[in-house]
């Protein structure tokens, strides 16, 4: 199940001005214009699961691990 949430939830007060750059698309932008997800991605060849910031929920989608996607 994908989750998305306000990286305030997650982030204290003072680190959301931190700039960030997007995983999926490069974009530039600050950690409180994001959102987090509960994700999957390839570590050292395996599948694991964390929380992944991306600036949108379209590029999460387009950067979360295929085999989650039924894109195997």
């Amino acid at each position: 199940m994908l989750h998305s949430a306000s990286p305030t939830s997650y982030v204290p007060p003072e680190r959301l001005t931190e700039p960030a750059i997007c995983p999926a698309c490069d974009a530039k932008l600050t950690l409180s214009h994001g959102v987090i997800h509960l994700g999957h991605y390839d570590y050292d060849g395996k599948v694991r699961a964390g929380l992944i910031w991306t600036c949108s929920d379209k590029c999460f989608l387009s950067w979360e691990h295929s085999s989650f996607m039924g894109k195997c």
